[in-house]
C-alpha cells in the first residue's frame, strides 16, 4: 500500500507527515546509514509508526485545521501572528524522520506491566527499582526539543514535586 502523506489540506486519509523521499533526504543530510540501507516498505511502515507516536504522545497547541483530518497536523493556533502554521512544519517533519529511524530497529511504544518490583532483598543485598518517568515510555530528547514550541504549555518548564517522608 502506498504511503499517503499529509499535504497541508487536512487530508482525511493521511498516514504520515513525511514522504519516504523527504525522509531519505533528511537522513542523507545527517549521514544516517541505517535509514538509507532499509527497504522502501520498511521505511513506509516506520513513517506510519512515527506519525502514530507523534499524534499519540504529544499534546499539540491549537486545534486541527479540519474536523475530518486523519492526523493532528496541520493546526490552527489562534495566538500566532498568522493563526496557522504553513505546512509542512519543518520541526514536525524532522521529528517524524527521527522517530522513523528509531522505528526501523524497534518499537516506539513500550507495553507496561501494572505490577513492578519496588524493592527486593536477597540475603544482605537489597535492590530497589525506580519507577520510570514518562509512564515508562522511552523519551526521545531530540524529538522533545524539536517540538517544544508546538505543544501545549510550550516553553514552560514542568517539574515533578514529591514530598519526602
Amino acid at each position: 500500500m502506498a504511503l499517503i502523506v499529509e499535504d497541508g489540506s487536512g487530508r482525511a486519509d493521511a498516514e504520515s507527515y513525511l514522504s519516504v523521499a523527504a525522509a531519505d533526504a533528511y537522513h542523507a543530510a545527517f549521514g544516517n546509514s541505517a535509514w538509507t540501507g532499509a527497504e522502501a516498505a520498511a521505511k513506509e511502515a516506520a513513517l506510519r509508526r512515527a506519525t502514530q507516536y507523534l499524534d499519540a504522545r504529544y499534546a499539540w497547541a491549537g486545534e486541527p485545521l479540519t474536523p475530518t483530518q486523519a492526523l493532528a497536523w496541520p493546526r490552527v493556533i489562534a495566538d500566532l501572528p498568522f493563526a496557522k502554521y504553513v505546512w509542512p512544519v519543518n520541526r514536525v517533519c524532522d521529528a517524524c524522520a527521527e522517530l522513523a529511524l528509531r522505528a526501523l530497529s524497534g518499537a516506539l511504544f513500550t507495553d507496561q506491566l501494572d505490577a513492578q518490583v519496588k524493592s527486593e532483598r536477597v540475603g544482605p543485598i537489597e535492590v530497589e527499582y525506580a519507577t520510570g518517568a514518562n509512564g515508562g515510555q522511552t523519551r526521545f530528547a531530540v524529538v522533545d526539543d524539536l517540538l517544544r514550541d508546538l505543544t501545549r504549555g510550550a516553553g514552560r518548564l514542568t517539574l515533578r514535586v514529591e514530598r519526602a517522608s
